[in-house]
């Protein structure tokens, strides 16, 4: 399998790395607008360093377009040429593109697959969701699976709900990120060193997310029911936490990141 990536910021980066790390290893190219980070990022992965987007999807059995959805429309207009029928599946990434906006800027026949990784793709761990084209295969579902499953776990979705993978696993590890930052300021406003304090909630979310991704595991709130033993240490934090409006700002955050994904489809 032969893959190449157009766009080698942080996304495509990681999209490129999970690909070089997993087991069975495509061959890979990479293009990006800024020669000198293509570059060194094929040098990191063993890519081919492309010297246009034209030669990075030419011969390719996917080409995963992983630049800023303002940037598409250059990009698909490169890739008119390798964009046949029987040319590469084109496996978007762009938040907000739809199936019908990236098709409507290729020739007829182009088969699109509009997906949602996150930065868990570059140790393997993303969480994709991906909803297929009007002109797309089985055949381009089952390649698409194997794609994007080589960095993580990929599952396939109606678009109409790609708003929602958006805002919830492609925006996600930045509000994980920031709920940890609020753990550890937390810990260190307690006493803990600042550098002890970070690397402690690193820990502790890392092994609750591993205990809960466990088959048979417990959802979310019967773990925390379990953890919390009244009268306990947990249960006084949970009470300060029940209290508050987390769960409204949470899903307001939520809200707000696929209504921004609604406003680049229709831009």
């Amino acid at each position: 399998m032969t893959i190449g990536i157009a766009g080698a910021g942080h996304m495509g980066g990681a999209i490129l790395r999970g690909l070089a790390a997993c087991p069975q290893k495509p061959a890979l190219r990479v293009f990006d607008s800024d020669a000198a980070r293509a570059a060194a990022l094929a040098a990191e992965t063993g890519a081919f360093a492309a010297p246009d987007a034209a030669a990075c999807a030419a011969g390719c059995d996917a080409v995963v377009c992983a630049v800023r959805p303002a940037d598409m429309p250059a990009l698909l207009a490169a890739l008119v040429p390798a964009a046949t029928p029987d040319g590469p599946l084109v496996l978007s990434i762009a938040a907000g593109r739809t199936t019908a906006w990236i098709e409507s800027l290729l020739p007829p026949g182009a088969r699109v697959v509009r997906a949602m990784p996150n930065l868990g793709a570059s140790v393997g761990l993303a969480a994709t969701a991906f909803a297929l084209g009007a002109r797309a295969t089985p055949a381009d579902a089952a390649l698409a699976q194997t794609v994007l499953s080589s960095f993580g776990a990929a599952t396939a979705l109606p678009e109409s709900q790609l708003d929602a993978v958006t805002a919830l696993s492609g925006s996600g590890p930045a509000f994980f990120a920031a709920a940890l930052e609020y753990l550890a300021e937390g810990g260190a406003a307690l006493g803990l060193a600042p550098e002890t304090a970070r690397a402690l909630a690193v820990q502790t979310m890392l092994g609750t997310a591993t205990v809960l991704a466990r088959p048979g595991a417990p959802a979310p709130d019967r773990f925390v029911a379990s953890v919390a033993t009244p009268g306990g240490t947990t249960a006084a934090g949970m009470d300060v936490l029940g209290a508050s409006d987390a769960k409204a700002v949470f899903a307001a955050t939520l809200a707000a990141a696929a209504r921004r994904a609604a406003q680049l489809a229709s831009s």
